[in-house]
């Protein structure tokens, strides 16, 4: 970047510094005001500071003695230390033994630093035990539990090095649950609170939700009988939800999947007075005007629309990630299917929006010849083989290319048979082509490993003929990559932790798509517009960003604090989206592209950053501010190309405002401050070759 862009940069970052102001009152409205995603903590704690206590910055002093550019992530609203990270290595030495010995040894001898007692570190269970292959480490997540309830997203995350030591911790326990909360009697039943979330959502019910018997334990999970509002049956069970430092609720916990197949809600409602508490949507929809597009869409191929500018590729699957190909499920040598389906991934054509697939589905005959023809100039329903082939074909490349970097089965991805390699299966992509719930949209909604998620696209109806989304690469990779941050941040069996405001979904979609259809001879400065296909524009127009994404500061003038003010999480996570872009040409320009993304062992930038990318999500913190994924992607840099790049990576996150001494307001705000410096190791006229 240059000088003069980086001065503008910085002037931007005083420009937008509005403070956004809100209500301690513990209000709901239905809908939340139109947001997907809704949680009263956030206008409770609006106004709400914590300090920390006199031994508790003790202890953070003595382990900065130790490490010198000690990063501490905290959130003053909820009063809890939420990270604790070396933005330049390690928090600890190399040892050896069980990574969980390590990780918990190590948050013992350090509780203090963190604010948590060793009662608080006494009732724990073990969510998900994550080893990468990439690097060596071992993710390992953990829930806090009181009485036997679980206490909701309240996690602690311990990232442990292939040579022992303690690379990251990240803490949403609440310090003294025991005085945090009265009792685990619930006042109201399962049905009253499921009735208390059809008020929340401004459904009326024919008739009150109704409570089956409750199974035996302290969970007391009981099924509701309720008709017109969820399309699969509701099952509830007590959890204990942490408001802020000693306050915690007790909760009725459960999904419900709204009948027009939208939403697919996790909600706690409050088991004293029927309040909906939280309520986080694991369907990722992207409601914009238009639908993003990648290079690879009708317009950016030759010959343009309306002729056919496809191409026919021969045995594709990759013998890593697939490895008895895309039509197998049962791991033995021979499809299963000569549809469009196999392990990793069920496309079919839903245009009547029943969530199933049709009695006649796409033949690809025995020889798996799946070409069918595609007319442009007619409307989407007389080409739907064409279309569930293409949304077939690049489900699958997009498994098997994330496989490679590390998302493979005991980080969750989607396959029904995990070919007894780990991990939960029977989730293999519903991908539903010309979805008739909806136009101009499409979505990916994600549960935890071993439930099968579901992709619905739509039809865009704003150009003449229609467009169907199928046909755009970028659109299936950006609802793709919902499922991919869903379970790899928080672990394969946490899909909530994408659900706070300043969290940065929409942009890690983003991110991957521009990734996945970067071409050789891509500069910097190309402009790269999200959806243009879909309005009609030219390849190089904005899009349906405000912005596009670029490196070019004429085009974009984003920094971390332009999210002041922002559309969440569209908005917000297009900010973080150009953050990533910026670090991800810091790496191009400094080692070259190479076309072949399946090489997670290669020495490109390209290369290099999704192996960061993918390894950071792992190290990343649930319900992450911007800086906290920062740290993952770096943290994952240390261990990685013997660290040559972390440097690389802290000067192109500072020029944007991601500095070690930016401030993030806190995983519920989107008023954060500007940083622009660098660790003290790494020299601010980094050149690019210095190496730790």
């Amino acid at each position: 970047m240059s000088v003069g862009a980086y001065r503008r940069r910085l002037f931007q970052a005083v420009v937008f510094t509005a403070t956004l102001s809100g209500s301690t009152a513990l209000a709901v409205a239905p809908e939340s005001g139109g947001e997907r995603n809704f949680d009263a903590r956030s206008a409770y704690n609006a106004q709400a500071r914590f300090g920390f206590s006199t031994v508790q910055k003790a202890h953070v002093a003595a382990l900065r003695q130790a490490i010198p550019d000690l990063l501490v992530e905290v959130d003053e609203s909820s009063g809890i230390v939420r990270s604790l990270t070396n933005p330049v290595g390690a928090l600890s030495g190399p040892s050896s033994g069980d990574p969980m010995a390590i990780a918990l040894d190590f948050v013992q001898k350090h509780h203090e630093a963190l604010g948590l007692g060793l009662n608080d570190l006494a009732n724990l269970e073990v969510t998900d035990r994550v080893f990468s292959e990439v690097s060596g480490a071992t993710h390992l997540y953990l829930r806090q539990t009181f009485k036997g309830l679980p206490v909701y997203n309240a996690q602690l995350q311990i990232n442990v090095g292939k040579d022992g030591s303690v690379l990251g911790v990240h803490s949403d326990f609440l310090p003294s649950i025991e005085n945090s909360i009265s009792g685990v009697e619930p006042r109201l039943s399962a049905g009253e609170a499921v009735a208390g979330l059809a008020r929340h959502l401004g459904v009326s019910l024919p008739s009150a939700p109704r409570s089956l018997k409750a199974e035996s334990g302290v969970k007391r999970r009981t099924g509701v009988e309720v008709d017109g509002l969820s399309r699969e049956p509701i099952v509830a069970e007590l959890a204990v939800l942490p408001m802020r430092r000693g306050e915690a609720r007790l909760v009725w916990h459960f999904q419900v999947y709204t009948l027009d197949s939208q939403h697919d809600y996790d909600v706690t409602v409050d088991a004293s007075s029927g309040e909906v508490l939280t309520r986080f949507d694991w369907v990722a929809a992207d409601s914009y005007k238009v639908y993003p597009v990648p290079v690879e869409s009708p317009n950016h191929t030759t010959p343009l629309p309306p002729s056919d500018g496809r191409v026919t590729v021969t045995n594709p699957a990759n013998t890593t990630a697939s490895p008895y190909g895309w039509h197998d499920t049962n791991g033995v040598a021979g499809a299963e299917y000569t549809t469009t389906r196999g392990n990793n991934v069920h496309a079919y054509e839903d245009r009547d929006a029943n969530n199933a697939p049709p009695t006649t589905q796409p033949d690809c005959t025995s020889a798996l010849n799946c070409v069918f023809t595609l007319n442009l100039s007619g409307a989407p329903s007389t080409y739907i083989s064409a279309a569930v082939t293409n949304l077939f074909y690049w489900n699958n490349i997009i498994h098997d290319v994330q496989y490679q970097y590390g998302f493979n089965e005991v980080a969750g991805n989607f396959q029904q048979n995990n070919y007894g390699r780990g991990g939960a299966g029977n989730d293999y992509v519903r991908a539903e082509a010309q979805d008739g719930g909806g136009t101009n949209n499409a979505n990916f909604s994600t549960p935890a490993d071993g439930s099968p998620p579901r992709m619905q696209m739509y039809v865009w109806t704003a150009p003449t003929p229609d467009k169907d989304g199928d046909l755009d690469s970028g659109i299936i990779v950006h609802e793709f990559g919902h499922g991919i941050s869903n379970r790899l941040v928080g672990g394969p069996s946490n899909v909530s932790c994408l659900s706070n405001r300043q969290q940065p979904g929409e942009g890690i979609s983003d991110f991957l798509s521009l990734f996945y259809t970067a071409r050789v001879g891509d500069t910097a400065n190309k402009i790269r517009g999200v959806g243009t296909y879909a309005l009609n524009q030219a390849t190089t127009g904005n899009g349906i960003r405000t912005q596009p994404y670029t490196l070019d500061s004429t085009r974009n003038t984003w920094t971390y604090a332009s999210i002041n003010g922002m559309a969440v999480p569209h908005g917000v996570g297009s900010v973080f989206a150009q953050a990533m872009w910026e670090a991800y040409w810091a790496l191009v320009t400094q080692w070259g592209f190479d076309a072949n993304i399946y090489n997670a062992n290669g020495s490109a930038g390209n290369q290099r950053m999704m192996l960061y990318f993918t390894e950071g999500l792992k190290r990343t913190a649930c319900s992450p501010t911007f800086t906290q994924v920062r740290d993952g992607i770096i943290s994952a840099a240390t261990t990685l190309h013997n660290g040559e790049d972390v440097c690389r990576l802290w000067k192109a996150f500072a020029a944007f405002g991601l500095g070690t001494n930016a401030v993030s307001s806190g995983s519920g705000g989107t008023t954060p401050t500007n940083g622009f410096a660098l660790p003290t190791t790494c020299p601010a006229a980094f050149d690019g070759e210095t190496r730790l």
